[in-house]
């Protein structure tokens, strides 16, 4: 019996052993758990905090490309090769012939004009747009009036004069393209004004959307 005792004892006092092994053990992940926790929180704190700065920077880049932009038009199917190398004298003498130059009081002034920076059309492709920076903004919104107002023709090839935006305001204004039409399908008069909003003139009331989705929810209220 004694010794059973004895076997017994032995195997109690490993058992107890190995449970203050497995004691410790958990109090230290324990430990570890809650220091995890607190750096994880951190962490998290730090990334939104990264990310709430990567926004405002974002935002102030896009406003100074934007403003950089701004004496800007796009030129689109003039094509390859037409300004042989000097892209600069090419536009100058080709807005009075693209507008009339009875639509012009002056001369306009182009600071400097130069393809888009990408590959070389081949004959078969869409040739690329010319970007053009016009001294005087007042100029450049003249420009773009007439050129709304009046069809533009080189060579027999119909041409477009548009703003220069940044791509995200590019891609904030197509969202909206679905809306115009069914607006023109309508008949129902509107502008999309800068970056991207869309106002409407609707029986004596002016309406401004934000988002594609608010003016869908107002076409959807025209159709009901």
């Amino acid at each position: 019996m004694n010794k059973r005792f004895d076997l017994l004892d032995e195997k109690f006092e490993t058992l107890t052993a190995n449970q203050l092994v497995l004691t410790r053990r958990v109090d230290e992940a324990e430990a570890q758990g809650t220091d995890h926790e607190r750096r994880i929180q951190a962490l998290e704190q730090s990334l939104a905090e990264v990310r709430q700065t990567n926004m405002k920077l974002h935002s102030k880049l896009d406003d100074l490309e934007g403003r950089s932009r701004r004496n800007n038009i796009k030129i689109v199917g003039i094509p390859e090769g037409e300004e042989k190398g000097r892209p600069t004298e090419f536009v100058t003498s080709l807005i009075p012939k693209l507008l009339e130059q009875g639509n012009l009081a002056k001369q306009v002034i182009v600071d400097r004009a130069h393809r888009v920076p990408m590959p070389r059309a081949t004959s078969t492709q869409r040739p690329r747009s010319i970007i053009a920076r016009i001294h005087f903004y007042q100029e450049k919104e003249m420009l773009l009036r007439l050129s709304r107002q009046n069809q533009l023709v080189y060579n027999g090839a119909r041409i477009f004069i548009y703003p220069d935006y940044t791509a995200d305001v590019m891609t904030q204004r197509r969202g909206f393209r679905d809306v115009m039409q069914a607006l023109r399908e309508k008949e129902v008069t509107f502008i999309l004004r800068f970056p991207a909003r869309l106002q409407v003139n609707y029986e004596d009331q002016v309406k401004v959307f934000n988002s594609p989705a608010e003016a869908v929810a107002f076409i959807d209220r025209l159709q009901k």
